[in-house]
């Protein structure tokens, strides 16, 4: 079963748009190349040889198409540089060629020795200065805008950065929620050799992985169909890398994004190759409630709650905590437990029991006379809500 999903975005129309445009223009190409073999083969008189000049043609624009189609996936940044490598070192050579030409004598007929040496050096300087300009633009071009302020070999992105996501956070489906909540103002970009891993996860013949495979196929199809976020599945392949972390790290580079995971090691890498990340994890535990069950809190009773043996304190950012058995220690600092908490519109509230008496609870329970039986702790009033 084929789980790769349907693109929806207008960013993957618009791309589908641009790829029928781009083979239009080439078979435009083609046939117009053929078509200007003819036009040659007549404006020299040689009817014989219009079969030869249309295949001849053709050929070109066959080898045209050719470099066009193994050239499509080339970052802007390296097109950029080559151009302007070539600039430079047709521009070089022409310099060099000038001096040359002021320090021997190379006037004369065509036919000459003179002229011909010339015309021979001018050749071999502009190779050679275009080949050498090529390769140091190449080696150099993130330090190029140093140089040259208005020359940028990078694409710069407007607005937020992209996040790109990796088949971890795509598994684990915690983004598709927090995407939900309109948390996002950033486009969201899944490559697509990403969704390939997760089908090849979904296809494994291991119970566990093809079940985690088909979770995180169905979170991004959840979240292709959120109205609110824009996604983007990215056909961008990273020719360089092989390996998918490799892929997602040369993508962000260049795309001057965030990568969004929760993998450790991948985070690790990210930090040593100065890659913006997104560790989920470590998102998670920043929202992490600042209290759980089971923890030990200190703080001061300031007034009696509903119940009779209730009594209300506050933490410092305002939240309210309702201490059983702590009535009669209003205005004093106390050490409760935490048993729970709950989550409403008008914010948290935190539920605990004073330190002693859990104690004391614990105690009974693991009483030898008790016979092992836990004792239940006395029941106090239904906690309710408090007014401030």
């Amino acid at each position: 079963m084929d789980y790769l999903p349907e693109s929806k975005s207008p960013i993957e129309a618009r791309a589908r748009r641009d790829r029928v445009t781009i083979y239009s223009l080439r078979a435009i190409f083609f046939a117009s190349a053929v078509g200007l073999g003819l036009y040659v083969a007549r404006e020299i008189k040689r009817d014989d040889l219009q079969f030869v000049c249309m295949l001849g043609a053709g050929a070109i624009a066959a080898f045209v198409i050719l470099v066009d189609w193994l050239t499509a996936e080339s970052p802007i940044g390296m097109v950029s540089a080559v151009v302007f490598g070539l600039i430079i070192g047709f521009i070089a050579a022409h310099l060099l060629i000038g001096v040359v030409s002021l320090m021997g004598d190379f006037e004369g007929a065509p036919s000459e020795p003179g002229p011909r040496l010339l015309k021979v050096l001018r050749v071999c300087l502009t190779l050679v200065f275009c080949f050498l300009g090529v390769t140091y633009i190449l080696r150099t071009k993130d330090d190029v805008r140093f140089i040259v302020p208005y020359v940028e070999f990078q694409r710069k992105v407007k607005g937020p950065k992209p996040l790109i996501l990796d088949t971890s956070a795509l598994i684990d489906g915690r983004v598709v929620d927090v995407a939900a909540k309109n948390l996002f103002d950033a486009p969201l970009v899944i490559p697509r050799f990403v969704v390939e891993e997760l089908q090849r996860v979904a296809d494994s013949g291991d119970k566990t992985r093809r079940a985690r495979g088909r979770r995180g196929l169905e979170r991004l199809k959840a979240l292709q169909e959120l109205t609110n976020v824009d996604v983007e599945l990215s056909e961008t392949s990273v020719p360089t890398a092989t390996a998918v972390d490799r892929k997602l790290l040369e993508l962000t580079r260049t795309r001057d994004a965030k990568l969004v995971t929760l993998d450790f090691n991948l985070v690790k890498v990210c930090d040593v190759e100065k890659v913006p990340v997104l560790n989920l994890n470590e998102l998670a535990q920043a929202l992490r409630p600042p209290v759980v069950p089971g923890d030990r809190i200190v703080l001061k009773v300031v007034r009696p709650g509903e119940s009779a043996t209730q009594g209300v304190g506050y933490f410092e950012d305002g939240t309210m905590v309702v201490i059983d058995r702590a009535r009669e220690r209003i205005g004093q600092e106390v050490a409760a437990i935490v048993t729970s908490s709950i989550q409403t519109s008008a914010g948290r509230m935190v539920f605990a029991r004073l330190e002693e008496a859990q104690d004391a609870a614990r105690a009974a329970q693991e009483a030898p006379g008790n016979g092992g039986a836990p004792v239940s702790p006395p029941a106090s009033a239904p906690a309710k809500e408090q007014q401030a």
